[in-house]
């Protein structure tokens, strides 16, 4: 069988790695210690947030009928929340929501540590550079270089992060121009997560911000399966996250808390756990519009939400046709 490297252990690199090993020998390298991508949570004492993806919605059948078994196992659950518009000095108003939304349970991470199981993932190893030698590709990490070759590489890193990896290995055709890897645009975001022992009734669950800094305010505790603590995830907009994205972490909390208060209609009490994420690449707000990317010839391939559309079914999306390309070359 062949060996395949597939870079990533978010949504996009475990669909892959699921539908391929039955084709060939897959690892999957991750440069955290954890798997999910931005479908992510973090643990922060008796605190859990989801800092990354709030929920998901399915849309094609493909998707639903991938979702269904898990749905079914209780890992991703429907989340209804009451949604309002608010904005500082402005009566709040409810938010419709048209279709299901669906939230992994008891977080965001559950999906895709089910789809992790029996597939080999290395942790916390960063690949930085690939070396074509005869019998196949080399993996660099920063501080050493991986014994095997490998006969395929894929990327599911963000797309300026694939860009620079494979930058230089792939025909220009492939990179520049309408439909290329550089026509993928990113930006930015914060996140700042709260945990109370208890909050006050906020008389909503999760609220679209205009005229602010912050875009959304999720009462994170309101998903199934979050227990009894009271969390708060707080994103800004992707516009304010690039004007503002090499400020010191503690200016920008700073920022978002002074910001929360003046569009709560409550005082908040005082937090028993804080912390700030920045995902530098969060938002696709221009895709490759192509389902992946694929170069037969060297066997680079990269997918990701950044090749269809920036939201989590994109991602699965260009993993399962980049599996089908995939399977009749190898």
């Amino acid at each position: 069988m062949k060996n395949v490297a597939i870079i990533g252990a978010g949504l996009s690199g475990l669909v892959l790695g699921k539908r391929l090993r039955e084709h060939a020998q897959v690892t999957l390298f991750e440069k955290s210690r954890g798997v999910s991508g931005r479908l992510a949570t973090r643990t922060i004492g008796d605190y859990e947030f989801d800092h990354g993806a709030q929920f998901l919605t399915s849309r094609s059948e493909a998707f639903k009928k991938f979702l269904t078994p898990y749905i079914d196992s209780g890992d991703v659950t429907e989340w209804q929340p009451h949604v309002i518009t608010l904005a500082a000095g402005e009566k709040s108003y409810t938010r419709q929501w048209f279709e299901p939304h669906f939230v992994g349970s008891p977080a965001m991470t559950s999906l895709c540590k089910k789809l992790a199981v029996e597939q080999d993932i290395e942790f916390k190893v960063r690949i930085t550079e690939l070396t074509q030698g005869e019998n196949g590709w080399s993996l660099q990490t920063e501080d050493s270089k991986i014994e095997t070759e490998f006969d395929w590489v894929i990327s599911t890193a963000p797309a300026p992060q694939t860009r620079q990896l494979l930058g230089g290995l792939i025909p220009e055709e492939l990179l520049s121009g309408e439909g290329g890897l550089d026509s993928v645009h990113m930006s930015p975001c914060f996140a700042l997560m709260l945990g109370f022992e208890s909050l006050p009734k906020l008389h909503f669950d999760a609220a679209r911000v205009k005229h602010s800094p912050i875009e959304w305010i999720m009462l994170n505790s309101s998903k199934a399966g979050r227990g009894a603590a009271s969390t708060l995830v707080i994103q800004t907009s992707n516009e304010w996250a690039q004007g503002n994205l090499e400020r010191p972490q503690e200016e920008v909390t700073a920022i978002l808390l002074a910001e929360l208060e003046q569009l709560l209609p409550v005082s908040l009490p005082d937090h028993d756990a804080i912390s700030l994420q920045r995902w530098r690449y969060s938002r696709v707000e221009q895709s490759m519009k192509q389902d992946y990317l694929l170069d037969a010839e060297t066997r680079l391939a990269a997918c990701g939400d950044w090749a269809v559309e920036g939201r989590v079914e994109g991602a699965f999306t260009s993993a399962e046709r980049l599996a089908s390309a995939l399977e009749l070359l190898l």
